[in-house]
């Protein structure tokens, strides 16, 4: 009896420590949503524009040194009181959710650091993706680099390079993929979609090709379901483009996720 009992104890206080862990987890996170914030306002203008420095109404400047308050979660100039950026409070949720899972039941140690660098500017190019149909190259390949990057350093130090070398072959093969579905249908597949292409499967295929298998299947699961109910609602027609970035980034991290509580539990 002393023995369980004693053995019920560590157990509780590992779910108390995983506890407190996640919890700071997430406060941290959260104390850089508004450089996020300042990303999403930052890179969402059309191609043909430069990025974005200045609120559109009333030109005060935006950013870290700038006005701040437009930072905020609840995504208003702090001048003229214009909206900016996603949505109130919609960019903490899903940067909050996503911290969670992670933490929770991703990788630990170096790969957790870069899966979170990765879902970092995931989410940052879901909301462009959403507000001006673009994928900035510069983003895509900052997430994919800092992935790869911290990988090969966990790689060097534990001499694994199984899980680092399918990473890179995982990522070449995706955006060779999407690659050639933007030549086959270029309206549904932006080359956008083909540079993203390379994090998606440098993270999914970090788990595993199983995983990577999964991420496609979710991504393009989604994205089909979403495009028929707005076609059910008359909101698009066959020929209306998709933003990829959310489908591809949320396939991804629900892939690795299901991946890590397959192997090891809830």
């Amino acid at each position: 009896m002393g023995a369980d009992a004693d053995a019920d104890a560590d157990a509780d206080a590992k779910r108390h420590g995983a506890g407190a862990t996640l919890v700071r987890a997430i406060l941290c996170g959260l104390t850089l949503t508004p450089l996020l914030r300042w990303a999403v306002v930052h890179h969402s203008v059309p191609a043909d524009q430069v990025w974005r420095r200045t609120c559109v109404q009333c030109s005060i400047p935006l950013g870290p040194r700038g006005d701040l308050r437009a930072l905020s979660p609840l995504a208003r100039c702090g001048n003229c009181r214009s909206r900016l950026g996603p949505p109130p409070w919609s960019l903490e949720v899903v940067t909050a959710m996503s911290i969670a899972a992670l933490v929770w039941y991703g990788p630990t140690g170096l790969p957790l650091a870069g899966y979170l660098w990765w879902a970092a500017v995931g989410i940052v190019l879901a909301f462009v993706d959403l507000a001006v149909r673009r994928l900035p190259a510069r983003l895509s390949y900052a997430a994919v680099a800092g992935l790869l990057s911290v990988l090969w350093a966990d790689a060097q130090l534990g001499q694994v390079w199984q899980p680092w070398t399918r990473s890179v072959a995982g990522s070449l093969i995706t955006a060779a993929a999407l690659a050639a579905s933007a030549l086959v249908m270029p309206r549904m597949v932006h080359w956008g979609d083909v540079r993203y292409g390379l994090a998606v499967g440098a993270a999914a295929a970090w788990s595993g090709w199983l995983t990577l298998y999964a991420a496609v299947f979710l991504a393009t699961l989604v994205a089909a379901l979403v495009g028929l109910g707005l076609l059910l609602l008359r909101r698009a027609s066959l020929t209306t483009y998709l933003p990829q970035g959310p489908f591809l980034y949320g396939g991804t991290l629900l892939a690795v996720l299901l991946t890590a509580m397959a192997e090891h539990g809830p």
